[in-house]
C-alpha cells in the first residue's frame, strides 16, 4: 500500500503533507530565481552591480518562500531534513516539479 507508506514516511520524517507541498512550491520557485539571478549577476558590469542584484535575488527569494505561507526558518528546516531523509527529499522535488 504506497499511500500508508507515504503517510509513515511523513510522520517519520516529521513533516505534514502541507508543510512538504509549501516548501517544495518554494524549493520550485526559489530554484527558478536562482537560475535568473545568476545569469544576471554574471552579466553584470561592476562589483556594485553584482551586489546589489544579489540582495534583489536574496529578497526575491524570501518572498517566494513567505508567499507559501511559511517563514524562512520553517523553509531551511525542512529543506535541510530533507538532505538526511531521501524519501523527504524525493516529496519535495516531486512538489517543486509540480508547480506551474
Amino acid at each position: 500500500m504506497p499511500d500508508a507508506r507515504n503517510s509513515r514516511s511523513t510522520a517519520k520524517s516529521g513533516v505534514s503533507d502541507d508543510m512538504v507541498a509549501k516548501v517544495g512550491a518554494a524549493v520550485g520557485q526559489v530554484a527558478m530565481l536562482r537560475q535568473e539571478y545568476t545569469e544576471r549577476v554574471e552579466a553584470a558590469q561592476n562589483d556594485e552591480e553584482k551586489e546589489q542584484l544579489a540582495d534583489q535575488a536574496q529578497q526575491a527569494a524570501v518572498k517566494c518562500i513567505r508567499d507559501q505561507g511559511i517563514s524562512v526558518s520553517q523553509y531551511n528546516e525542512v529543506v535541510s531534513a530533507a538532505e538526511d531523509n531521501p524519501e523527504l527529499e524525493a516529496k519535495l522535488l516531486s512538489a517543486a516539479r509540480g508547480m506551474d
